[in-house]
């Protein structure tokens, strides 16, 4: 019985029909802990097309991309793979995943959905910590690197149950990254920052504008004013 719960409001492209099946053999086999997601890059807003144990993230069908996804879109910086395996994910929540990408692409190579495999080693880990408490010689002690914390590796997605929860994320992550309170920005300053933004795809976002205003503390104008710059800067 198919497990695999699809967004019977989309109409799945005809790239999509192989992977269908390919979701509920990646969750038989990789068991309960493992998330499958499809993602259909043509609405960001809910890409989520098809789900299969959505209990891992917290997500469901009909909710948005991740960033990372946003950056494929926006960047094209990952033209020339077919995917990305084993990479540091992490939900709003604070869950801490295992997670691969494979990107799915129409006949003339543009990724027109995504195909993603989020894997909770939380067990794993315990067991892991566990054994090298038991084990444990003295000596100088090294260093400690635990992926559910976060340090092992820099976090190259974030699961969003939300568009607003996917917004506001980026927008906080890269403002915050800054080091300076908006009040105190100047305008060169807002500038790069919405150039940051830019780069991460926050602006493919419906209602983004509104919500840098917000967090620039600037009016909405302002950002359009700030993002046109940034934009005839990369032409």
């Amino acid at each position: 019985m198919r497990r695999t719960v699809v967004d019977e409001t989309r109409v799945m492209r005809p790239e999509f029909a192989p992977y269908l099946p390919m979701m509920d053999f990646l969750a038989e086999l990789l068991g309960p802990r493992t998330e499958v997601v499809l993602h259909d890059t043509s609405d960001v807003s809910r890409s989520i097309v098809a789900l299969t144990n959505g209990h891992v993230s917290g997500r469901s069908v009909g909710g948005p991309a991740t960033d990372l996804v946003l950056k494929v879109l926006q960047n094209h910086e990952h033209d020339d793979r077919d995917f990305l395996a084993n990479y540091l994910a992490v939900s709003r929540t604070g869950g801490a995943f295992r997670s691969s990408t494979f990107f799915i692409r129409d006949r003339v190579g543009a990724v027109v959905g995504m195909l993603c495999v989020n894997v909770d080693d939380e067990p794993l880990r315990r067991a892991r910590d566990l054994l090298e408490a038991i084990t444990a010689t003295t000596g100088v002690p090294k260093a400690v690197v635990d992926p559910g914390v976060g340090t092992a590796a820099p976090v190259a997605e974030r699961l969003s149950a939300s568009v607003d929860e996917l917004a506001l994320d980026g927008i906080d992550r890269i403002v915050a990254a800054r080091g300076v309170e908006p009040h105190r920005m100047s305008v060169q300053e807002k500038t790069s920052t919405v150039g940051e933004l830019e780069r991460a795809g926050v602006f493919l976002l419906k209602g983004a504008v509104a919500q840098v205003a917000t967090a620039l503390q600037v009016s909405e104008p302002t950002v359009y004013r700030y993002l046109a710059q940034v934009r005839r800067s990369r032409v």
